[in-house]
This record gives structure tokens, C-alpha cells and sequence, in this order.
């Protein structure tokens, strides 16, 4: 009986082990891989992990906790992701659904969860996001001291509600109060539409080539001011101002009016921009983005084109195009300038360059014209951003129908 159970034994103890092999095998077989780390989705789960936040549901209004994600017929085509607690911003576009590249350049501590550590959290979020300009009015205090530059928390990251949405469309609105460095509080109202835009349209109707893809974002933001001083007036004028942050490398694009003076057209704002980074041609200012040298320049009204653009390298002949367009009124009101220094003037267009102290970004930024404005009244600024993936020589056909000059012929570093 001995020989006979330890025969049992050995007959069952194999089978034993073949079925849990085959049952681990079954579930390995179910298992989904992780999502890749600069994916839409990747986004979407560090975004969503409420165990990691500090945001309070309902914080300052209905329905601002939950994050929002807009699509076009196709789930799997392009794709947002905004986050309204985090000042409203559109954090993620991908061409691919969930699981395509977000396009934009998120900071490294959101994927991680360690962003939310801080309450509140960071301004340095990434995405595409709203300001309020000219930052030397905000951002610094009343000495003017630039080492002690910070973002107001009353501006980002304050949470948004949500106002309407539908699939492919969301409005969002913050109310606040946000203090200057002249002893005036702005009371405002700031809100922003964006609409995912899953076509590319222009006006002659031209289709994209195949081998192109595309995502666009047609973005409205306004300010309604809502105190009893009078903006531009009582208090100093302020421009919105939209900043979209992505990742290097490659080539800030921005063409100039065809009878703007190259020399005036532009001015830097911290490090000095020599040959190697910067360049005029065919009347279109290049400056090299790698994130590794903080620098920006910005364009004033009269000599600004109709848009900025930057074209991302991506290697063998592929790239990314980014094309900002919005209006430019050469006769309006700008009021951003560098920060402790006296001007005249404001700019329109601004471009960043960091130098990986802050991430390693590049930010495509413009400001909207300042209005004076009274109690309940409000001024907005639309702004349409073309994103397109593909061989960098149709890409400079595609920008140059876009931007009505040649890039083609613009220098690239």
C-alpha cells in the first residue's frame, strides 16, 4: 500500500502542478500590459488617482472634480483630456485615442503622483492653459524683484467648474480674486471654451494627405470683469494670455508683417539669443528649441504675422507641426513686456526656451488686446491651434498655406 500511495502521489503531484501551470498561464493570457508612460492613458490613470490629491469634489462649484475627455466619431482617433481642477488646462492630445502619445509636455511628477504632494499643487503642470498678463503686474512682488517670481494660486492652479459639455465640447469658468503689485484686486470671471476639432478644414476646402494626421482645438477664453473699478482705468490694463506647453526638439517658427523692420521686431527677455539660436530669413524669425538654454523673445503687434508656429523633429524626415493662430490688432492695446523694464509697448506673441530647470519645455504663448472694461463687462480672444504629424516636408507645405509665407524658406536648427 506504501508503494501504492507514493505511486498516487507521484501520478497526482505532476498533474497537480500542469493544472496550476495552466491556470497562471490562462490569466498571464488576460492580463493587460501597462499603458506606455507618455500615453493618453497613462495620463488619464495618474489624473484620476483621487488618493493622490488634495482637490476637494464640488471645491468651488458643481461638477469640477470629474476629468474630462473629448472625442470626435471615432474613439480612437484624436483625442483631449482637460483637468478642471488644475486651472481649467487641456493636459493631454493624442491622434490615437487613449492609447496614442500625448502631444503635449506634462510634468514627469503628475505621471509619478508626487505633483499632488503640495497643496497646493505647482503651477507647472503643463498643458494648454490661461493667464492673465502682464506678468510683472502678477507675478512678482511689489519690489519688482525678479528671484522672488511666483504664480498667483487665485489664478493657477485654481479649480474650474464646469459649466456645459458635450462630447467633443467643454466650457469651464473661474471666478476669483487675484492680487496685483499696485495695491488693486481683480475680481474676475475667466472662462474657456475648448472644442476638439477631429477634421482638418481650411477655407479652400483642401484635404491633408494620407500620410498625414491631424488634431485641431479652437479655443475661446474671456474675462469679464467683475468689481466696481473700471479696468484700464482705476486699475491697469491686463491681457489674456495663452500658453501652451510641449516638448523639444526643434524649431520656433514666426512670420512678420510684410513691412516689419526685422530689427525691432522683436526683443529677449532673459538669455541672450546669438547665431547659433536664433536667425532671420525671408522674413521669419527661427529660434532653436532643445530645452536646455532659458531663453524668450517676444513680437510686438505692428510687426507680428498672423501666428506662431514650431515644428518638432522627430528624426528621418517626420516631425510635429504646431500652427497658433489668432488676431492680431497692430493698433491694440498689449501690455506684457520684460519684467523691471520700462516700455511703450506690449507684445503679442512670446515664445520660452527652458533650460530643463523647470522640465525642459518650450511654450507657444500670445496675449489678446486689452480693453477697458467696467463692472460686467468682458473682452475675449480666439485662438485656433493646428496640430499635424508627419514628413516634415509636407508639413512645411501644409504650415506655409496656414501662416501665407514659404517656411520652407525660414532657417531650422
Amino acid at each position: 500500500m506504501v508503494k501504492t500511495l507514493c505511486k498516487g502521489i507521484l501520478v497526482i503531484l505532476p498533474i497537480t502542478l500542469f493544472l496550476g501551470f495552466v491556470s497562471c498561464t490562462k490569466k498571464a493570457a488576460v492580463q493587460t500590459a501597462p499603458p506606455a508612460p507618455n500615453s493618453i492613458l497613462a495620463l488619464k490613470n495618474a489624473l484620476s488617482d483621487t488618493t493622490k490629491r488634495h482637490i476637494t469634489p464640488g471645491e468651488t462649484g458643481k461638477n469640477n472634480s470629474q476629468l474630462i475627455t473629448l472625442v470626435g466619431s471615432d474613439p480612437a482617433g484624436p483625442q483631449l483630456v482637460i483637468d478642471p481642477t488644475l486651472a481649467g488646462r487641456v493636459m493631454g492630445a493624442s491622434f490615437d485615442g487613449e492609447n496614442g502619445e500625448n502631444l503635449f509636455w506634462v510634468n514627469k511628477s503628475i505621471l509619478d503622483g508626487s505633483y499632488f504632494s503640495a497643496n497646493p499643487p505647482s503651477w507647472n503642470a503643463g498643458g494648454l492653459r490661461t493667464w492673465l498678463s502682464p506678468e510683472d503686474l502678477f507675478f512678482l512682488p511689489e519690489d519688482k524683484d525678479a528671484k522672488k517670481w511666483f504664480v498667483p494660486a487665485e489664478l493657477d492652479p485654481a479649480p474650474y467648474t464646469v459649466v456645459s459639455q458635450n462630447q467633443s465640447e467643454v466650457t469651464l469658468q473661474l471666478k476669483t480674486n487675484i492680487k496685483s503689485n499696485v495695491g488693486r484686486t481683480y475680481a474676475v470671471s475667466l472662462t474657456r471654451k475648448v472644442a476638439l476639432v477631429p477634421l482638418f478644414k481650411d477655407s479652400a476646402g483642401t484635404a491633408l494627405p494620407k500620410d498625414i494626421k491631424y488634431l485641431g482645438i479652437d479655443l475661446s477664453h474671456s474675462m469679464e470683469n467683475l468689481s466696481d473699478e473700471v479696468i484700464g482705468k482705476d486699475m491697469p490694463y491686463v491681457c489674456l494670455w495663452s500658453l501652451l506647453q510641449t516638448n523639444p526638439s526643434g524649431t520656433m517658427l514666426i512670420p512678420l508683417a510684410e513691412k516689419a523692420d526685422p530689427k525691432t521686431a522683436y526683443r529677449e527677455y532673459f538669455n541672450p539669443l546669438g547665431p547659433d539660436r536664433i536667425a532671420i530669413e525671408n522674413n521669419i524669425i527661427s529660434v532653436k528649441i532643445d530645452g536646455k538654454y532659458r531663453s524668450k523673445i517676444g513680437v510686438n503687434a505692428k510687426a507680428a504675422g498672423p501666428g506662431i508656429a514650431f515644428l518638432k523633429d522627430e528624426g528621418n524626415g517626420q516631425g510635429v507641426l504646431f500652427v497658433q493662430l489668432f488676431p492680431v490688432d497692430p493698433k491694440g492695446i498689449y501690455v506684457d513686456k520684460p519684467w523691471g523694464k520700462k516700455s511703450s509697448y506690449g507684445d503679442v506673441i512670446e515664445m520660452y526656451n527652458d533650460d530643463g530647470n523647470m522640465g525642459g519645455f518650450t511654450e507657444v504663448e500670445c496675449h489678446s488686446p486689452a480693453k477697458k472694461l467696467a463692472k460686467g463687462e468682458s473682452m475675449a480672444h480666439e485662438i485656433h491651434l493646428h496640430i499635424f504629424k508627419g514628413p516634415i516636408a509636407e508639413l512645411q507645405k501644409i504650415g506655409s498655406v496656414l501662416l501665407s509665407c514659404d517656411i520652407s524658406k525660414a532657417k531650422y536648427f
